[in-house]
């Protein structure tokens, strides 16, 4: 993410979205003591829209990779 979106959604925490085998979306939140499993179809579609306000913010692979590559010569 770049330093340039300052504050957004994702700062919220990790979390997984996942369909079941029966093609239900679920969402896992992973917490720093536990995760929770949450199934309901509300919460589910609004982690959707945060993941897509993530991913609309996110750089694109390169630009990543070339990010890292300049962290990475300022720690040698």
């Amino acid at each position: 993410m770049p330093t340039s979106a300052g504050a957004y959604v994702g700062l919220g925490g990790p979390f997984v979205i996942a369909s079941s085998t029966q093609g239900e979306d679920l969402v896992y939140l992973a917490g720093q003591r536990h995760g929770q499993v949450i199934d309901r179809s509300e919460y589910v579609r609004q982690m959707v829209e945060v993941w897509e306000s993530i991913r609309g913010e996110a750089l694109s692979h390169g630009q990543s990779l070339d990010l890292m590559a300049e962290v990475a010569e300022t720690w040698i």
